[in-house]
């Protein structure tokens, strides 16, 4: 069953994101705010440059892999790990320079002696990332999910563990690179046992992958600069206890895109398949499925944080942490878009260039409008999150339009439209209890606890009588419980 793939995915990464929250929750406890907040904008500066490092290729294997023959499937996997360690000794000789050059030029610029350790980080990433990606379309989503959780305690055991021994950047770096080289073994190993072994056959197609690759890690680059605009603003004009204080305002809701990435790797092969063979009715029925059971997930969870936000904020991170309320709640309007906005359906049909000067034109105009709202407004910090959300939507609109045309269906006929309305509507009515108590002064960990039971009270019983929760979906719920 398909739901049952995805929904194995989304298992494994809503269990992995819990126990990585771990990790926040000891960091802002062991370090001082402008050490954490030095050590995100290495994290920030890792995660923009190992997107367009990765050069597409691990996401490349849910084009590539259902199209080729088993026996072709060695040749893909070889050339994609050597292209991968490629890049990762192009990431070290990157920061080394960098690091060099900033000796130069900017020798107490606070980010630079750390650089040469984080470019051997981006190199060891590199290799773990094909992995996830392997496993699912290898149809092994069970042991996909596991492997993420394998890593996430991998993570939630070093990185405390090596600020809890020394409380500074140097002591949790050292943390994550000594977790990224096990990870790295884990992944190369697996690899190596099950395709390297045996004989590649079939003529070389490095330029054929990298074509389809390439636009599709340059996307995700853009598409990372242009949900972190904000965050580089905030890190050129404040300090960086205030850049912590941000990131952990921003940090929740582009979290949540692993279940819409948990979807799309089991959809994006389906898709692929039925593009191959012309089917776009398919494709379009398949893409209203994966809409609908996305707004049962992001509608209800967008209302409820809105409710508990202040408790849930101050509860995991401390008081210290309480000015990132504001900016957790602009951050909360992503939500609503995530069933639309991840373009499923141009990565299968190989439109991966229209994604990539879509998201390059809406990065320049976050940019630019992020400058400007910060600069001429009195919005503060909160202009930036502003700027972010608007570019992510109208990125949303661009993907929606593209896909309906390839796919030939009108506006009515695009989406479930009816349906999404009344998911919408309950999502929103659910929360009024969980709001009463608010506003009757319940606070702390009493709000952050007792509103979100009301809002499941509330949102189970409204669902099921309004229609939101059909007779298939429950029959799913019921065949997904227990995992």
């Amino acid at each position: 069953m398909l739901a049952r793939r995805v929904m194995t995915l989304i298992y494994g990464r809503a269990f992995s994101f819990a126990l990585s929250l771990v990790i926040p929750i000891a960091l802002t406890r062991l370090l001082i705010p402008e050490e954490y907040g030095t050590y995100q904008q290495l994290i920030l500066l890792y995660s923009t440059l190992q997107a367009l490092l990765l050069l597409g290729l691990p996401r490349s294997l849910a084009y590539f892999y259902p199209r080729l023959d088993a026996d072709r499937h060695p040749r893909l996997l070889r050339q994609t790990l050597a292209l991968l360690a490629l890049s990762g000794l192009l990431a070290l000789a990157l920061f080394l320079t960098a690091q060099t050059a900033l000796g130069y030029w900017w020798p107490h610029h606070q980010l630079r002696p750390y650089l040469g350790l984080l470019g051997l980080y981006t190199a060891l990433m590199l290799l773990v990332m094909p992995l996830q990606h392997l496993l699912v379309v290898e149809g092994r989503e069970r042991a996909s999910a596991f492997s993420m959780l394998g890593f996430t305690v991998i993570d939630v055991i070093v990185m405390p563990g090596a600020a809890w021994l020394r409380p500074d950047v140097w002591g949790i770096l050292g943390g994550i690179v000594a977790a990224a080289a096990l990870k790295a073994m884990v992944s190369v190993g697996y690899i190596v046992h099950h395709y390297l072994r045996r004989p590649a056959a079939g003529p070389r197609f490095v330029r054929e992958q990298l074509a389809y690759g390439v636009p599709v890690g340059l996307v995700a680059m853009v598409g990372i600069i242009n949900i972190n605009v904000d965050k580089f603003l905030v890190g050129l004009y404040y300090a960086p206890d205030i850049f912590a204080v941000y990131y952990i305002g921003s940090l929740w809701a582009p979290i949540f895109g692993w279940i819409t990435l948990s979807t799309a790797q089991v959809v994006i092969p389906r898709l692929s398949a039925a593009h191959k063979r012309g089917a776009t009715a398919d494709m379009l029925r398949l893409r209203s499925a994966m809409a609908q059971r996305l707004a049962l997930i992001f509608f209800p969870l967008a209302a409820l944080l809105a409710v508990v936000a202040r408790p849930l904020i101050e509860g995991l991170f401390t008081d210290s942490y309480s000015d990132a309320v504001p900016v957790f709640l602009i951050y909360l309007l992503l939500l609503p878009s995530r069933p639309f906005s991840y373009g499923e359906v141009l990565m299968a049909a190989g439109e991966t260039r229209f994604l990539f000067r879509l998201a390059t034109a809406l990065a320049a105009l976050n940019v630019v409008l992020s400058y400007l709202l910060l600069t001429q407004t009195g919005l503060g910090l909160l202009a930036l999150p502003v700027a972010t959300v608007t570019v992510a939507w109208l990125m949303t609109l661009g993907v929606f339009r593209r896909s309906n045309r390839l796919l030939g269906a009108p506006l009515a006929a695009a989406y479930p439209w009816r349906r999404l309305g009344l998911t919408l509507t309950v999502a929103a009515a659910a929360a009024i209890p969980a709001a009463a108590l608010a506003v009757a002064g319940v606070t702390g960990w009493a709000l952050l606890i007792g509103g979100s039971a009301l809002y499941a009270a509330a949102f189970a019983p409204l669902a099921w009588w309004s229609g939101v929760l059909s007779a298939d979906d429950r029959t799913l719920l019921r065949a997904l419980w227990p995992w």
